[in-house]
């Protein structure tokens, strides 16, 4: 379509051109020749600043110019003008309007608009005072070849166009296949170079966890812990379509799923799915909490499981820390006289900062849960 703009601004100034200097254009009929330039011109320029995509109402316009151009020119012309080899005035710019409907609605289109096109060359002979019933045969084998030039660009346009359509195609998708093996590739490559010897060396701790009989739990669960991992981080490499954290936030899931096997014998899971992005000093203080909450299971919960999970609504977000410990009925007032002011100012004190709440559920012999709870 960039092409048929140059093509339309050359033509225009062909018009233009042979309308100055060319005394083509009768005197009495000036002003239509200058109302056909005016008109021209301006359909021209919106066409190149609105840079619009041809619309069915834009190529009904172009088309309907290109009609109004060839008639008004034999208006214009010096009688019988289209029987002499003078330049036209108008004879260049109609093809535009034909190129761009065969650009955009392929041969159909360019076969179309040269039709009409050339369907408005017999108006424009009888205005122009050519006598239609006594053209001689290289007069009307001239008139033709006027109107067939029109519907041959049209159809010699959508042609091209058609192909040019087809090439971008199957360029898209051959990119698309390159992308897509070399991203296998790369892949392969990752799991090959880190999966695999992660995987050997698990296979050779769990042996030896297996030949040596004497299994403690904790090396058991650490054990569980760089599966976890590993699975987690294969999962990661194979699901596209991962969020990147705009900046000034971050992931909160990302950042919790780094919490499994810093708490010793304790084993944190992480239930999260998806990403949650919030602003960086939101998830700072939430980690805080977080940590300060499973601390608190390890020193005092004797607890040896403990799940965070994340539950994102409409409503706002909430996060959850619960143990399989020993579970306690929660009283600020004990809380304190206990010293264990962790709950409260590290854990509480964070969330509040940023506007959510914290509620406290020990369950005795149940374990205790913490929600974390911000608004949406």
């Amino acid at each position: 379509m960039l092409l048929v703009l140059v093509f339309r601004w050359c033509a225009f100034a062909w018009m233009a051109i042979v309308a100055a200097i060319g005394g083509q254009v009768r005197e009495q009929a000036a002003a239509v020749a200058v109302a056909a330039l005016v008109a021209t011109l301006g359909w021209t320029v919106w066409l190149t600043l609105a840079a619009v995509r041809r619309s069915g109402l834009a190529l009904a316009i172009d088309l309907a110019l290109a009609v109004g151009l060839v008639v008004a020119g034999g208006f214009f012309h010096p009688a019988q003008h289209v029987l002499t080899n003078h330049p036209s005035v108008t004879g260049a710019y109609p093809m535009a309007a034909v190129a761009a409907w065969a650009v955009v609605r392929r041969v159909s289109g360019g076969l179309l608009a040269g039709a009409v096109v050339a369907a408005a060359l017999p108006f424009a002979y009888a205005l122009n005072r050519a006598p239609l019933a006594e053209l001689s045969f290289s007069q009307s084998l001239t008139m033709t070849a006027s109107g067939l030039s029109y519907v041959l660009v049209g159809a010699a346009v959508g042609t091209a166009s058609r192909q040019f359509h087809r090439l971008a195609q199957a360029l898209a998708r051959s990119s698309s296949e390159a992308a897509r093996l070399a991203e296998r590739d790369e892949l392969a490559a990752r799991i090959h170079d880190d999966m695999l010897q992660h995987l050997a060396l698990l296979q050779r701790k769990g042996m030896d966890l297996a030949a040596r009989g004497d299994v403690r739990p904790g090396e058991l669960r650490a054990l569980m812990a760089e599966v976890r991992a590993q699975e987690k981080a294969l999962r990661d490499m194979v699901v596209s379509g991962t969020m990147v954290a705009p900046h000034g936030s971050a992931c909160l899931t990302a950042a919790l799923e780094k919490l499994p096997g810093t708490y010793g014998d304790l084993a944190v899971q992480v239930l999260a799915s998806g990403s949650v992005v919030l602003p960086d000093n939101v998830v700072d203080e939430i980690i805080a909490a977080v940590k300060e909450a499973l601390t608190n299971v390890v020193k005092h919960a004797q607890a040896t499981q403990a799940w965070v999970s994340v539950l994102e609504e409409d409503s706002g977000l909430t996060v959850f820390v619960r143990d399989n410990g020993i579970g306690f009925t929660f009283s600020e007032e004990k809380v304190r006289a206990a010293g264990r002011l962790g709950l409260l100012l590290s854990v509480r004190a964070r969330i509040e900062r940023i506007g959510g709440t914290v509620a406290i559920n020990g369950r005795p012999g149940r374990g205790t849960e913490i929600e974390l709870r911000l608004p949406g």
